[in-house]
């Protein structure tokens, strides 16, 4: 078990901090950021959903902060999969293979993470 701790601990607090300055970045443009040029669907759902992309930030921060301080890892970790499977799948719809790489680690971390802890989460499926 304290191997696994070990193992669990940098994944866990890259994927945390990575949420934070991403979050924050939406708010106050620390990093230059673009999404290119998008198709028309894309834009579309951007603008119908642009009212709610504040609180989804904070929510990322939140789970930012939780996971860096380890607390309800296995929780979060569940929780923040359908988020990064969704900023996967926007990033490859976007198709354009420069900016795919914030995803790419999100996902990856977080499967990671949801294999390390797969032991926790076999009362649910059973």
């Amino acid at each position: 078990m304290k191997a696994q701790k070990k193992i669990t601990a940098w994944p866990r607090m890259l994927l945390g901090l990575f949420l934070i300055v991403y979050a924050l970045n939406q708010f106050f443009q620390i990093l230059p950021t673009s999404y290119g040029t998008m198709p028309e669907n894309t834009e579309n759902f951007l603008d119908a959903v642009v009212v709610y992309l504040p609180v989804l930030y904070i929510f990322e921060i939140l789970i930012g902060l939780l996971l860096i301080f380890n607390k309800w890892t296995p929780f979060l970790i569940i929780v923040l999969f359908p988020l990064s499977i969704t900023f996967l799948i926007f990033v490859i719809s976007n198709c354009d293979i420069s900016k795919m790489w914030p995803a790419f680690i999100v996902a990856l971390l977080n499967i990671w993470l949801l294999w390390m802890h797969r032991g926790k989460y076999k009362p649910l499926f059973s």
